[in-house]
């Protein structure tokens, strides 16, 4: 029996000899097939375009390309047809054919017939074009570009079928944000892949594919399902996939894989954040030879408590002797680390130390004026829901020549029914953290994930929206502020639309009752879009932006309020849970004005000491403004100010009262729920804010939690009860 490598070089040397013309035919017909088959709309017969964002018009490109952008097309599986077109593997011998009365053979035999079915394809799709018999749907094109790169993510994926491991030319693969709870032992032969995404998926182990992966130096893993990791059964890859990852002119790299069994040798970079690791299931990185080429390792809100001996943990300097960058933060129940570090390694505790004890007390209860409630973890962690769908609600041109349209996106999380009401379900929209530098829509507490899981006593549930917005120096506070609008209109004109073209069925979100939240940040967001301004005021006097009509109430969690509070302006050098001073070098590349803009930044990241940076040296809040052009023009002209866009300033207008226009609707206050913790050392204090809402006529309802810090909400036992009866009571 031949190998992998003499069938592939037989069948593209068949596939060079056919005609120009067969073979341009053969393409459109296997195009038009495969696009009746579903996924999206009909191929055009156009050529392709950007506009074109079906699965058939992406898989086409990439046979140009070599790049597969699959991402946020509402997909139950990979489409056959990345396998048909992009391999030349009939249909009816896939191993997860559309239609599953046309399964072929399973495990190795099954590839190894594809394969020679190929060859005897490409020999008769010659003959046949010498006596011009060519039928299209059965010729094959051989793409113009290996595939080395593959994106999924965002989809509703179940299943990765085995002939992924063919595409040994795959240099990076993103999984992420889809269901899928295992991978193919053929992944193991993608030897060139250096970047693997498996974030937000329902994995409950390592796959043991990817432990052998020789040139993977970037793993997510992040918002999976994981107790504990065990890397002691790694898969190797085959003797097909050797040959065709080392390329086939090369043995040596063969030899050397072969007698090597190194787990991620070359890995720089492991992201675990946001599982259910313990310090126990930590120990599965205790392996021989350790990791040298690790240089971060993300262990942020996972289920780590008291004291975390790094040594036994895997973590140690001689197990790790290059990590840099160790990120524990969100453990709340972490109180110490010991053990010996690698020399110069930077350790990430934001977070740790917020509670006490492993068997906190129960949650007191709550109250609608200043109180110190306390709605403390108990017990082991629940599970983390995954998001339901992943959509756009806003794409905006591309910014500079060698860039592209910027996609910015929301994460959906929907109750498993319908509403009982027939109305749809309330919404809430919850903004992320990170001083508008930094930061995801994946950093949603674990507590708002499960919202829409748990019904109240009526029957009803809430749905949950965590939305991506473009991100500072680069895009300048009015700009994100137009990223709200957009997002509110989005919700307010589209959602349910696009929720029932994804098959989630018909009116599911009642758009007129909307509640913004958010952390941080994403509090101020929270605020400063859903409580409205009215035209009374000028637009200078409103920095340029007045709001977002519609929104039923605002629930800010440890809010940045005030943008002109003396704490902005002081210096901390090095800020209390870093440990180090960042130097201006590795800020420089987040702070490039002229970089095309971005929309998330991956915790634990890069980017992720720009907000240290930005208290390091009081940058906060020009970094906001620094791109920031002049509303209007000439007398009528004006700059935003820092004064006009905080909070504190537009309470204390909206006390004052305002004469409403000739015309104009009155302005009701909506009500407000308004959490802090007495420890957190990362925002402004809140006195002035708390002070300003004392004079807000509408209800306000206060969580004040004394040992509280920045993000104690986000440990996964995190349950919020009090913010919980409050938005019942509020959106239902």
């Amino acid at each position: 029996m031949s190998s992998m490598k003499e069938q592939i070089a037989a069948r593209r040397a068949a596939a060079k000899a056919t005609t120009s013309a067969s073979r341009t035919t053969a393409a459109q017909a296997s195009a038009n097939a495969a696009a009746s088959r579903g996924y999206g709309q009909s191929a055009p017969s156009a050529p392709d375009t950007l506009e074109d964002r079906t699965a058939i018009g992406q898989i086409k490109r990439a046979a140009k390309s070599g790049k597969l952008d699959l991402s946020s097309l509402n997909l139950p599986r990979i489409p056959a047809e990345t396998y048909t077109l992009l391999l030349g593997i009939p249909t009816k011998e896939l191993s997860n054919p559309p239609d599953a009365e046309a399964a072929g053979p399973s495990g190795v035999q099954g590839m190894t017939a594809t394969f020679s079915a190929q060859l005897a394809l490409a020999e008769k799709a010659e003959r046949d074009a010498v006596f011009n018999k060519a039928k299209k749907e059965e010729a094959w094109v051989e793409p113009e570009a290996e595939l080395v790169q593959f994106s999924v993510e965002g989809n509703s994926v179940e299943v990765v079928e085995r002939e992924i491991g063919a595409f040994g030319g795959l240099k990076s693969v993103n999984l992420s944000s889809n269901r899928i709870s295992s991978l193919p032992d053929s992944f193991a032969d993608l030897l060139r892949l250096t970047t693997l995404n498996l974030s937000h998926n329902a994995l409950a182990a390592v796959p043991p594919a990817i432990l052998l992966l020789p040139k993977l130096e970037v793993l997510d893993l992040s918002h999976n399902a994981l107790l504990s990791l065990d890397l002691s059964s790694p898969l190797e890859p085959t003797d097909e996939g050797l040959s065709y990852g080392a390329g086939f002119l090369s043995t040596s790299f063969s030899r050397q894989t072969k007698a090597s069994k190194v787990v991620w040798p070359m890995l720089r970079s492991l992201n675990l954040g946001h599982n259910r690791l313990s310090a126990e299931g930590l120990r599965g990185l205790r392996i021989p030879g350790g990791f040298k080429s690790l240089r971060l390792v993300n262990l942020e809100s996972n289920a780590l408590e008291g004291e975390l001996d790094v040594e036994a943990a895997g973590l140690g300097r001689e197990a790790m002797p290059g990590l840099t960058s160790l990120v524990l933060s969100g453990n709340g129940y972490l109180r110490a680390v010991k053990g010996e570090l690698a020399e110069g390694c930077k350790v990430d505790k934001e977070g740790t130390g917020t509670f006490t004890g492993s068997r906190p007390a129960a949650p007191a209860s709550s109250s609608a004026d200043t109180s110190t409630t306390r709605d403390t973890p108990s017990g082991p962690a629940p599970d983390v829901p995954q998001p339901d769908l992943r959509l756009v609600y806003r794409t905006l041109p591309a910014a500079t020549f060698d860039s592209l349209p910027l996609e910015v996106d929301l994460d959906l999380y929907l109750p498993p029914t319908p509403s009982s009401s027939g109305k749809g379900h309330p919404v809430v929209v919850w903004f992320h953290g990170g001083g508008l530098l930094q930061g995801n829509k994946e950093n949603l507490p674990p507590h708002f994930r499960r919202l829409p899981q748990t019904p109240y006593d009526n029957g009803e549930s809430v749905a949950v929206i965590s939305p991506n917005y473009r991100l500072a120096p680069q895009v300048p506070i009015i700009d994100i502020l137009s990223d709200v609008t957009a997002l509110v209109t989005f919700i307010q004109t589209k959602l349910n639309e696009r929720i029932a073209k994804a098959g989630k069925g018909e009116k599911r979100i009642d758009a007129e009752r909307i509640c913004l939240s958010g952390g941080s940040a994403g509090g101020y967001l929270a605020m400063i879009g859903g409580m409205e301004m009215p035209l009374g005021l000028s637009d200078e006097d409103v920095g340029g932006y007045r709001g977002e009509k519609g929104v039923k109430c605002v629930a800010p969690f440890y809010p940045i309020t005030d943008l002109t509070d003396k704490f902005w302006a002081t210096e901390t050098n090095p800020v209390p849970w870093m440990d180090r001073s960042i130097s201006q070098a590795e800020a420089k590349p987040h702070l490039d004005l002229r970089a095309p803009p971005i929309c998330t930044a991956i915790s634990g990241g890069p980017r992720s000491i720009l907000y240290p940076y930005m208290l390091q040296h009081a940058l906060f809040p020009s970094l906001l403004f620094m791109n920031q052009r002049s509303i209007g023009s000439g007398l009528d002209g004006f700059r935003p100010s820092p004064a006009a866009l905080s909070m504190t300033t537009r309470l204390d207008l909206l006390a004052k009262g305002v004469s409403r226009r000739r015309g104009e609707k009155e302005i009701l206050p909506i009500p407000v729920y308004f959490a802090y913790g007495g420890k957190d050392d990362k925002v402004q204090p809140m006195e002035k804010t708390v002070a300003a809402l004392k004079e807000y006529k509408g209800q306000v309802t206060y969580e004040y939690r004394p040992e509280g810090d920045h993000q104690f909400d986000e440990d996964p036992r995190e349950t919020c009860e009090a913010f919980r009866k409050w938005l019942g009571e509020t959106l239902l």
